[in-house]
């Protein structure tokens, strides 16, 4: 009985458990399908409004469902409205600059606030062989994007760069002369003999400074500057001076687009030489006791004026870029013509560029090329015109009585005007370059990258001097003509390996790669004289006299290079926080001798992304804070080509049995242990943004120690077979401060005010100058001319820094005019036992400051940079501020003034060269032409640069001086000037 209850009871419970499932089943499908069209209520109409942190409303963010193909955008004052969505229901809300946001649907009304992007943590740095995420990156690297390029015009794309990165000093020594290229140093000069300037780099192609300025500046998309030792190391002997990365623009994937571009300018000096008038050179002449009769022609002459025309330059461009899925393609075409404001003399080029990708199989393989091409025609100017304009006789005239032109009888300086009007100095470069590169995806976690390139540049230069002009007469020339022609051709192969392995806690990436680079240039020289007419000018060169009587000359040469290197590099992160990067190359150079051909350069860096500790609140108004440290060793290869053998040249000519013939000697030892300049560099930075980055900074501190310096050495005779051995034996060193800023002080939708900001201090000091083979306690420089030539201006000493002053320190004028200096060794007369160090010519401070402010469609910008702690040598002074130097003409400084003696350089013609300059300034309005069918907006603008110099120095400009005589403002230079532009700029 029990048995059958039991058994009663559990079919009881069978059978209520299966009618349960089957009733909750039934009720669940009628509520699915019954409830939503009985209770449509729970669909809901949205509105809201989108907004930033700042409560300003945000136009046409998208809203999207989420996996659904609806939705909407926010309109001018950032609403948005959506019907008939069912409650619960998840946007997702995308802007540019601010964070991906998902909100769920409660509600009818919603306000959302976007949060903004860390723009700068996500921006992308081009480093050697590769990109890296900013906030990634451990090195020294600063990336310059085409917002922050210095507006005006630009005849060499470098010049974009110029006060944008601290510690990286871009100087235009040659005044504005549109032929000239700028002198460059990364963190101080790195060598007495070698190359001091920074590699560069163009879409991953070895470049010079002249395939650079080759390239469209409205083709570059951006600077990459890698500035440390870690960074740089990756390039070997190629890397000692820091690598700039060039990269210019590519199309993206949407409709097609086409972009104009012109731009009109002028230019006028900025400022000249105060020379004496025509009457107060004629007072002054007669107050020193000269003949005013014979020194009198009547006329007054302002020469730098005469040199000086109205002018009216211009470019033109054209670029278009389409792209799908798969394909891209952007190409420009520029021309520019730089009619300067110095007569016969001008720059005319014409570039064209096409870069393209394409993918194939799926995005696993990628092609990608680029073509450039640039032709470029020039007028050369001679520098010794503006010197002649200097000393000119101001009452002399331009033309004399017959039309010609003007000229001293016998000994003098030469007419300037005629200097340049009879002198036809020309030259072309036609600039060739290209590259192709092929990336395949092996694995998910394996990338294959090869890349080919060439470059070749050819250049054709003439220079012809007319029969009637006064070189050719005093010389007996009748007509000079000199043709030269050089072709260079570079060929590059490279290939790596990337590896990538990546966890929620691990970030792994390795590099494993080859290179291999040749250069090949060959030049030719013509020179000859004595023609019967200038009609056909240089081209004439075959017909001149010299060439019969044998006195003319020719010349043929030719060299070569290669490199070969391996190198590798292994970035890891651990929690995203800790960082770690290192690299090495092996790399093997023909420049050196046969013991040291090949060497290795390691690098290491690590990164603390502190603000990911857990002990950071959320409250903090810190958005990003980073500890960088690294070390790298690289090396200089800059130096002359065979320098490591021993090298005969033509000694001319020599009389034996009977007869001249043509001799050879020896002009160089050999020098097989010959080897790089080597470079040690660390880097300790730290990276820090607050307010959503709204406030950014960098500050770096760096100590580079060069070894192996190299320069020429006596060598011992007659165990050589030259008196001077070029060999490694120095030390110097370089260390300083970085800082950059960069905030928004004003960021809402109709006023926005960016400011950048920065400066740098550099010390540098020469260690030493000798070794257990070779010493030189110091080396003296003397670039000074007639009537000063001979006399030591620069040291190169032992615990002293390159661009020292060296010389007789000023104490007064005596009764009659006559120099008073400091008697050092109290002998009572005046001699190199008596010099003393008296400053230096390399800044120790460079600073900047840009400013952009937009408000509504109209933007405003402008930039101010300068330098301190220096001190600038004004030749002009020595040569013209002095009696002694009659009957030339003089600086208005020298009236009144008691000198009367031999011009002889000391302290008293060393002026401090701080300046401040105001680079640039631009006004511009955008005209919003979306509601054409064709043009989508339109920009018109002015700028004007090199408005304004502050500064204390009196002659033309305190920016002067190269290599190892910095501060040294030469006698013979281009005009500064003030440049005024307008631009268009039309996007269809």
């Amino acid at each position: 009985m029990e048995n059958l209850a039991i058994s009663f009871f559990e079919r009881i419970k069978e059978q209520v458990t299966l009618r349960t499932i089957k009733y909750c089943i039934l009720m669940a499908g009628f509520l699915c399908v019954c409830v939503p069209s009985l209770y449509g209520v729970e669909n809901l109409n949205v509105t809201g409004k989108v907004v930033d942190s700042s409560g300003e409303p945000l136009i046409g963010v998208s809203i999207r469902v989420e996996n659904k193909n609806m939705g909407t955008t926010t309109d001018i004052n950032g609403n948005f409205t959506l019907a008939d969505i069912p409650k619960n229901t998840v946007l997702v809300l995308t802007y540019i600059g601010m964070e991906t946001q998902k909100v769920t649907v409660t509600q009818n009304r919603l306000n959302i606030v976007m949060r903004e992007n860390s723009v700068q943590l996500e921006e992308v740095v081009a480093i050697g062989y590769g990109t890296v995420k900013k906030e990634e990156l451990t090195s020294a690297v600063t990336k310059v994007g085409e917002e922050s390029f210095n507006a005006g015009v630009t005849t060499s794309p470098i010049n974009l760069l110029n006060g944008k990165v601290p510690g990286l000093s871009i100087r235009n020594t040659s005044g504005n002369d549109p032929n000239a290229s700028p002198e460059i140093h990364l963190r101080g000069i790195g060598s007495i003999r070698a190359g001091s300037a920074p590699l560069i780099i163009v879409d991953g192609t070895y470049s010079t400074m002249s395939e650079l300025q080759a390239i469209n500046a409205n083709d570059i998309k951006s600077f990459n500057v890698l500035k440390d030792g870690s960074s740089a190391a990756i390039y070997g002997t190629r890397g000692s001076n820091g690598v700039i990365i060039v990269e210019t623009k590519n199309a993206s994937k949407g409709k097609a687009s086409i972009e104009y571009t012109s731009y009109y300018y002028t230019e006028r000096p900025v400022r000249k030489l105060e020379m004496m008038s025509a009457d107060e050179y004629m007072g002054y002449l007669k107050d020193k006791g000269h003949s005013t009769i014979n020194n009198d022609y009547g006329f007054s002459t302002d020469w730098t004026d005469q040199l000086i025309r109205n002018n009216f330059s211009y470019y033109q461009g054209v670029s278009f870029s389409t792209g799908t899925e798969n394909s891209s393609i952007r190409g420009s075409v520029g021309y520019r013509d730089s009619e300067s404001m110095v007569i016969n003399t001008g720059n005319k080029q014409l570039t064209g560029r096409v870069n393209f990708k394409q993918y194939f199989f799926d995005k696993k393989l990628t092609i990608e090329g680029t073509l450039n091409g640039a032709n470029t025609q020039s007028d050369y100017t001679d520098y010794g015109a503006f010197m002649q304009a200097i000393v000119y006789h101001p009452t002399a005239p331009v033309y004399n009585q017959e039309g010609k032109f003007f000229e001293y009888a016998g000994v003098g300086p030469y007419n300037p005007v005629a200097l340049l009007s009879q002198v036809d100095n020309r030259g072309e470069r036609y600039t060739y370059s290209g590259n192709l590169s092929a990336n395949l995806k092996v694995l998910p976690c394996l990338s294959v990258y090869a890349m080919m390139s060439a470059n070749n540049d050819t250049y054709e230069g003439s220079k012809y001097i007319s029969r009637d002009s006064r070189y050719s007469i005093l010389g007996g020339f009748e007509g000079q003509a000199d043709m030269n022609t050089y072709f260079y051709k570079k060929r590059t192969f490279e290939a790596y390996a990337n590896y990538s392995f990546s966890t929620d806690v691990h970030n792994l990436t390795a590099l494993v790669g080859y290179s291999f680079n040749r250069e090949d240039r060959t030049w030719h020289n013509a020179s000859n004289s004595g023609f019967l007419t200038d009609i056909p000018g240089a081209n004439n060169i075959g017909n001149g006299t010299y060439l019969e009587d044998g006195l003319a000359s020719m010349g043929r040469g030719q060299d070569e290079s290669k490199l070969i290197a391996f190198f590798g590099r292994i970035n890891y992160s651990y929690k995203g926080k800790y960082l770690f990067n290192a690299s090495v190359r092996r790399e093997g150079s023909t420049r050196f001798g046969e013991n040291h051909k090949w060497g290795w350069f390691p690098a290491v860096s690590a990164g603390w992304r502190i603000l990911e500790e857990n002990f950071f609140s959320d409250a903090t108004p810190l958005s990003n804070l980073k500890l960088r440290v690294g070390f790298g060793i690289t090396g200089n290869q800059d130096i002359p080509l065979y320098a490591s053998i021993a090298k005969y040249n033509d000694l001319g000519y020599a009389y034996y049995n009977g007869k001249w013939d043509k001799v050879y000697g020896p002009v160089s030892n050999p020098n097989p242990d010959l080897k790089w300049e080597k470079n040690a560099e660390y880097n300790v930075g730290i990276d820090f943004g607050i307010w959503n980055d709204r406030l950014t900074a960098s500050v770096d501190y760096y100590y580079r120690k060069t070894t192996d310096l190299l320069d020429w050495y006596d060598a011992q005779m007659p165990s050589n077979i030259y008196s001077t051995i070029f060999t490694n034996v120095g030390t110097l060193t370089n260390q300083g401060i970085e800082f950059a800023i960069g905030y928004d002080v004003i960021r809402n939708k109709e006023l926005k005010w960016h400011l950048d900001g920065g400066f740098s201090y550099n010390e540098n000091k020469l260690v030493s100058l000798a070794n257990s083979s070779y010493r030189a306690n110091h080396i003296t420089y003397n670039p000074l001319s007639s009537p000063a030539n001979g006399q030591t201006t620069y040291i190169l000493e032992e615990g002293k820094p390159i661009g020292t002053y060296y010389g007789l320190k000023y104490r007064g004028f005596n009764s009659v005019g006559k120099w008073v200096f400091e008697d050092r060794d109290e002998d009572g007369a005046y001699s190199d036992k008596d010099y003393t160090y008296l400053g230096n010519g390399l800044p120790k401070w460079y600073f900047n400051l840009a400013s952009t402010l937009t408000w509504k469609d109209f933007d405003f910008s402008f930039q101010l940079r300068g330098a301190a702690g220096f001190k600038v040598l004004n030749t002009k002074r020595i040569y013209y501020e002095n009696s002694v130097s009659l009957p030339f003409n003089l600086l208005k400084s020298a009236l009144g003034r008691p000198l009367n003696d031999a011009a002889t350089f000391s302290d008293y013609y060393l002026e401090k060269g701080n300046y401040l300059k105001l680079d640039n300034i631009t006004v511009g309005y955008t005209f919003d032409l979306s509601q054409l069918k064709y043009v989508s907006n339109a920009r018109i603008y002015a700028t004007a640069t090199n408005l304004l110099t502050i500064t204390g120095y009196t002659g033309v400009d305190p920016e002067v001086g190269t290599g190892l005589t910095p501060g040294f403002d030469d006698s013979g230079y281009y005009p500064r000037s003030t440049t005024l532009m307008l631009g268009l700029n039309i996007k269809f």
